[in-house]
């Protein structure tokens, strides 16, 4: 049986987006999205690394920046690899299939 990976979040950048080029050229944007949560979503907020593969020249990610919030769609990809040091190292990252801007900040959008 096969598992299913999917994940929808909803938060705000916690820095404005780092765009780079992969050695096959294409542009990765590395933002990460602050999720806050619980009763108190002053007390209780989690990141993830979210990288975004961009495939068309006029995306948008340009316009975005830090405190504006997103809506992210995509899978979870962990990554293994080993310090200088021998020792292993795990980091579970956000691929996004789609971003969807939100504003900058949801909570005042009409109800």
């Amino acid at each position: 049986m096969l598992g299913y990976n999917r994940v929808i979040l909803i938060g705000s950048l916690t820095t404005d987006p780092d765009i780079r080029y992969n050695p096959k050229g294409e542009r990765v944007v590395k933002i990460t999205v602050a999720i806050p949560h619980g009763r108190d979503t002053r007390t209780t907020t989690d990141n993830f690394d979210v990288l975004i593969f961009l495939r068309d020249k006029k995306d948008p990610m340009e316009k975005i920046r830090k405190g504006q919030w997103v809506l992210i769609e995509g899978k979870m990809k962990q990554r293994r690899w080993k310090t200088p040091e021998g020792q292993s190292q795990t980091k579970v990252e956000i691929i996004a299939d789609s971003v969807e801007y939100l504003g900058t900040s949801p909570g005042k959008q009409a109800r």
